[in-house]
This record gives C-alpha cells, structure tokens and sequence, in this order.
C-alpha cells in the first residue's frame, strides 16, 4: 500500500531473488548492485509548472568555505539585496544550488530576513553561526524566507500568490544558514553552496507567507531514557492564532514536516472553534530526517483565526 509522504525503497540488481532486506548493506560506498533511496511518490502533479519568461535567477551562495571536520556545523552568511530590489519583487520557485563536492555534507539550509527598518545596515557577517565574533545586530535575520533540506526538489508557488521580497519598505539584508553534516569527520572540503531564486518584479495577485508552529526546542521537551516509542505535542490554539492571523484567515498551500534525527513519524492536525477536527492539514507515518521536503497539499486548506492546528511528533 503506497501512502502520502516519505516512501523508502530498497533496490537490488542481480542474478538471484531478495527475499527480504533484513542484513542488506544499504550504506556502502560501492553501490553499483544494490541500494536506498527515500521518496515521495504521491506528489501533487500540479505543483510544478514551466516558469514564465520575465523571471530572474538571484544566487545566494557562500564563497570558499573550509567545511570543518567536526560533526555538526551551522554558517550563517548576511547579503545585502541587488539595488533592483529596491522595487517588490515576488519569489516564484527557489532551489538548493549545492556544489557535487559538497554531497552529503550540506544537510540543510535556510534564509532568512533581516526584520528591522529600511534603512538599519547589518554587518555582513560570514562566519560560524555561534561563533563569538557574530555581530549582535545579526540577531534580527530571523523570519524565513526560504528553507530546504537534503532530498528536497525545487519548491514552485502557485499560480496566485508568492513570497514578497524587496520593496521600498523592506531591509535589504538577507542571511543564509547552512547546517553541514559530517559524521565521517572529513576535512579540506571547500564549499560555496547556496540557494537559488526564480524571482520576477511582475508580481502575482497576493503575497504568500510562512508560518511555523510545533514545539520549543527547550529541555522540557527531553524524551526519557528507555522508551520504545514516544510522542510530543505542540499547540497551536485560538487565543494565538486570533491575534496572528488575519480576521478572513489564510490558506495553507504548502507544508514542510520537521524533526531531528529520533523522529520517525509527524502529522498536523486541525480542528474548529468548537473542537471538531477537521482533515488532517499533512502526514508523514515513514518521515526521515534525510528527506524533508516543503510539500504543495493536494487541496488547500483554510486556517480561521479562531481555529485550531496541532503537530504531533513521533519517536
């Protein structure tokens, strides 16, 4: 039975029959004979359409990044905007532009803007995310732009609505944050990955937006030692959503089902004023912290201010 969400299938080539793939070495660097790979079969074909002629790529990479050989490392680097985006621009499609050397080791990445005034300059940082020598003022690139994450395929808007980015009114500053992964402790990598935008200043008939809900990233959120399985909840409740989302609410196209590495199953639920749940808004019962993929629903779904969505996460 094939299911919404992330399908993991096992492939073998060869002159005798699997049987089963209990014992089967799926991480081995020769892998000309037999392997995994983890996909999402049921896509929703109608999210992806020839993009129009006025649109403009914009790059955002890093430049020549010595990748540490430590297990877990987040660069974060601010850009200031090309003088052109001084004028609105809308985001039709963006994409992960990585380097082939760099396979594997970019785990995922993120954009963020600067959310301040027009005129507030952020110092163009290129360093270590946590590093000591982070300028403070940097602090304030934190409202997603854009996010991807290893697996992931181009993310296309739809036909009526598109992320904003520019505008008289908008700080020019962008910062990027790429989580390299890298178990194996490799050194001498260098990297200058990125993100590419399919941007145009034909703007679209509404703007889109991202919201993210779910838990903290706190102790309280501890899973206790010994557990065969485990599940967390975050709310998201009306006396929240009343005050952050618009009187006419808005209408979820798209959705990206997060955890780190216990997590194996996620779903967000959604239910009205009066606690009737409603269809569920996404669901991954297979989810795999190696394929997280921002995926267009097949039918919108509309969030009322004074209803209610739930994520629940699974280990």
């Amino acid at each position: 039975l094939i299911q919404d969400g992330t399908t993991h299938i096992v492939w073998s080539r060869g002159l005798e029959h699997i049987v089963a793939p209990n014992g089967l070495n799926i991480s081995t660097t020769i892998r000309e004979n037999f392997g995994m790979i983890r996909v999402n079969l049921l896509k929703n074909l109608k999210a992806h359409s020839q993009l129009p002629s006025h649109v403009q790529v914009l790059d955002l990479l890093t430049d020549k990044v010595q990748v540490p050989n430590e297990e877990t490392t987040y660069w974060c680097k601010v850009f200031k905007l090309p003088e052109s985006f001084r004028r609105k621009h809308h985001i039709y499609q963006y994409e992960a532009n990585i380097e082939s050397t760099s396979q594997g080791l970019v785990h995922h990445m993120e954009i963020f803007h600067c959310e301040t005034s027009a005129m507030e300059k952020i110092p163009l940082y290129n360093g270590n995310c946590f590093g000591e020598d982070r300028p403070e003022k940097t602090q304030v690139c934190k409202r997603v732009l854009a996010a991807w994450a290893m697996g992931a395929q181009p993310f296309t808007y739809p036909e009526e609505a598109a992320l904003p980015l520019g505008g008289n009114k908008f700080n020019p500053y962008v910062m990027m944050e790429i989580h390299y992964n890298n178990p194996e402790l490799k050194s001498g990598v260098i990297d200058s990955s990125g993100v590419r935008f399919y941007v145009s200043d034909k703007l679209k008939e509404m703007d889109a937006g991202v919201i993210e809900l779910g838990l903290e990233y706190t102790d309280k959120m501890a899973i206790p030692p010994g557990q065969e399985s485990f599940s967390l909840i975050g709310y998201c409740i009306s006396s929240c959503t009343s005050v952050g989302l618009h009187n006419e609410g808005i209408t979820v196209f798209g959705s990206q089902l997060h955890t780190h590495l216990t997590g194996v199953r996620v779903h967000t639920r959604h239910f009205d004023a009066y606690g009737k749940e409603l269809p569920e808004l996404d669901r991954d019962n297979h989810y795999s912290t190696h394929f997280q993929e921002i995926r267009r629903l097949k039918r919108p779904v509309k969030v009322l201010p004074v209803s209610c969505k739930i994520t629940e996460y699974k280990w």
